[in-house]
């Protein structure tokens, strides 16, 4: 058992000198070496750089975050795939930190699901945080899933965590994506994230957030 742990860390650590040695893979090397194994559709066209400390002010999280691809929904949901049912709907999250002017959250029936467009994702990608209130009184569950297409064009789909709150918006914990960094090794180009409800409770969600870096 000993050695077969030495012969995981191993890979590990030969893993991460490969994507050290390549950074460039994050801006789209990989795909670019083999043309036509990802579709248009499975490759973000921009990678968003724009970092800013959404939860800093309100549990002291100091991690830099970018927003989600249409995370706030303030513009509609572009690039997102809803279930039936889901819709963008009045009402936002109450510490509007995405804009003091945001008026809108993303509604997520039971039976429903959604599902971000693709986004940038590298190896280095560690936490996501968003905003959630269920209609439940009691702790209800949402689920957090990460699909991920391999150059070959296979799909994976990783459980990235799982939400549970009640009727009161809340910051949800830092969901750790240790996974997804060993799938990042395939591809970086094209990670999209899913909720799905796991009870029978309706959901909302506000101001999706990617930590895009190893900060704590």
């Amino acid at each position: 058992m000993a050695s077969v742990r030495s012969v995981f860390r191993v890979a590990l650590c030969a893993a991460a000198l490969f994507v050290l040695t390549v950074p460039v893979a994050h801006a789209g090397l990989l795909p670019g070496l083999l043309p036509g194994l990802l579709s248009p559709a499975d490759t973000p066209a921009t990678c968003d750089t724009t970092v800013t400390q959404p939860f800093a002010r309100i549990d002291g999280d100091s991690s830099n975050y970018v927003l989600v691809p249409g995370g706030s929904f303030e513009a509609g949901t572009s690039g997102w795939t809803l279930g039936r049912g889901a819709a963008v709907v009045s009402g936002n999250e109450p510490w509007k930190v995405h804009g003091t002017k945001d008026s809108h959250s993303l509604y997520i029936p039971s039976g429903s699901s959604v599902t971000t467009p693709p986004m940038c994702f590298g190896t280095g990608d560690w936490h996501m945080r968003f905003f959630a209130a269920s209609s439940s009184s009691s702790l209800s569950s949402l689920q957090v899933r990460v699909r991920v297409k391999s150059l070959l064009g296979i799909l994976s789909i990783l459980d990235g965590g799982t939400i549970r709150t009640g009727t009161a918006w809340q910051p949800t914990p830092k969901l750790a994506l240790l996974l997804t960094n060993l799938t990042g090794l395939l591809t970086t180009d094209a990670v999209s994230f899913q909720f799905v409800p796991s009870d029978r409770a309706s959901w909302r969600i506000d101001d999706v957030y990617l930590d895009p870096w190893k900060n704590g």
